[in-house]
């Protein structure tokens, strides 16, 4: 073994040693398997529709080339097809311009890498995603720069565009910043929303409007939430639209999970899609998505679209209004040290908005001391539900976490929910009879 290997081994060593170490697993969970999926971010069963396949087929055996794009968008990679799926994208949203990406996190480092100046302010929620912090990193934004505010908490955020306030009125006469906040709509390890409204309505009170620059990530709420799978913010009314109304000045919609594609687009701005066309390095020297995904991509938002997407989403809602309604008993009657949801954010949204006041969301944490072996358990018995660790989660948030998709197996969210009940009854101490036999 060679140095290097003996080095990095040594690290991974010790990784296993705190019970952070992560290595890839592959489940086979098509039909007849005896495996069902708790671990898909396939929201709304996209992805096994037989009718998107059917169309998706049909679409690419009409193209002459469908296996590449060739080259970057700037040089042979740009094709009529990109552009024109670009624009429909803009359209559907609403949107002043649309720039794709390969990935969330290609658009996130290219935009938090690049758009912010020295001179500027970066404002994030203490959860948001690690492609967030990235791109960051990689910005000329000083680290004293870029401020974290406590999760979903407009107080957290109030306090701390008052110290940044204080310290522009020292540096008054100089560039005026731009402040960016960056969220999430839906975060993906609690399964809670942001309240973006009563976040903007704080920002509101601190930063003139010409200086903010918003930035909601909806990773997990393209396709899924909204008319047309628009999303939260569509469905809120912030987003900026061609007439500039809305608070959101920027929208990363991404593909790879209510979408069941893969890629992203970023919606902003004319001047910023072309700011990123000539300064974002993951957008200049990556080859272009492949017309493949491009196609695959028009196919799927002609679902989402569709009734079909309207029902699916519908669905989806009942089958988590369906898990919770089982779930919630079992917990009320288990431990907190054994097995619990997250600690709840006051986040109700404002009465009057389009979206509920308590959105159901697919995502559902459990949290739990030992995930792994939780996660075991759950395999033994057919589901397919992986754990989370730090540094994924902060200590003390280790957690088993389950995706629902509409259209689940209802007898397969009664299986899961009869193992959860068998776990807590093997982790039940002596003297607790009384609880056992409740569960």
């Amino acid at each position: 073994m060679g140095q290097l290997d003996t080095n990095l081994q040594a690290l991974l060593d010790k990784r296993k040693q705190k019970g952070r170490f992560r290595s890839l697993k592959e489940y086979d969970t098509r039909a007849g398997s005896g495996l069902t999926d708790f671990s898909s971010n396939d929201y709304l069963s996209i992805t096994t529709d037989a009718g998107l396949r059917e169309a998706y087929v049909s679409r690419i055996a009409s193209e002459p080339m469908v296996l590449g794009s060739t080259g970057s968008r700037l040089l042979s990679g740009g094709t009529p097809s990109h552009r024109l799926l670009e624009r429909r994208l803009a359209d559907h949203f609403d949107a002043p311009s649309a720039l794709l990406f390969n990935s969330g996190w290609d658009a996130n480092v290219s935009f938090f890498g690049n758009a912010p100046q020295p001179h500027d302010w970066v404002v994030y929620d203490e959860l948001v995603h690690a492609s967030v912090h990235s791109g960051m990193r990689a910005s000329r934004v000083a680290a004293d720069r870029k401020v974290q505010f406590l999760h979903n908490d407009p107080e957290s955020l109030a306090e701390v565009l008052q110290k940044i306030t204080t310290e522009s009125k020292k540096n008054a006469g100089k560039t005026k910043p731009t402040i960016f906040l960056a969220m999430e709509s839906l975060y993906s390890m609690d399964g809670d929303f942001a309240p973006i409204p009563s976040l903007l309505d704080v920002l509101d009170v601190y930063v003139p409007r010409a200086q903010q620059c918003v930035i909601v990530d909806e990773a997990h709420s393209t396709g899924v939430y909204g008319s047309g799978g628009r999303g939260v913010v569509d469905a809120l009314g912030e987003g900026t639209t061609r007439t500039g109304s809305g608070r959101v000045t920027v929208r990363l919609m991404t593909f790879g999970k209510g979408v069941g594609c893969s890629g992203a687009v970023l919606l902003a701005s004319e001047t910023v899609r072309s700011f990123l066309i000539n300064f974002a390095r993951p957008f200049i020297f990556s080859t272009a998505l492949p017309l493949s995904t491009v196609f695959a991509l028009e196919s799927a938002w002609d679902f989402l679209g569709s009734s079909k997407g309207e029902t699916r989403r519908a669905l989806l809602v009942d089958t988590i209004n369906y898990f919770m309604d089982r779930v919630g008993p079992l917990l009320a009657f288990t431990r907190p040290t054994i097995l619990r949801l997250p600690d709840p954010t006051p986040v109700p949204f404002p009465d009057g908005r389009t979206l509920p006041p308590r959105p159901a969301a697919p995502i559902i944490g459990l949290l739990s001391p030992t995930p792994h072996a939780l996660s075991a358990f759950l395999l033994e018995r057919g589901f397919v539900v992986r754990p989370v660790v730090p540094p994924t989660v902060p200590p003390g948030g280790e957690r088993v976490r389950i995706c629902l998709r509409a259209g689940i197996d209802l007898g397969a969210l009664d299986g899961l929910i009869r193992a959860l009940a068998e776990w807590v009854k093997l982790k039940l101490a002596d003297g607790e009879e009384e609880v056992r036999a409740k569960l």
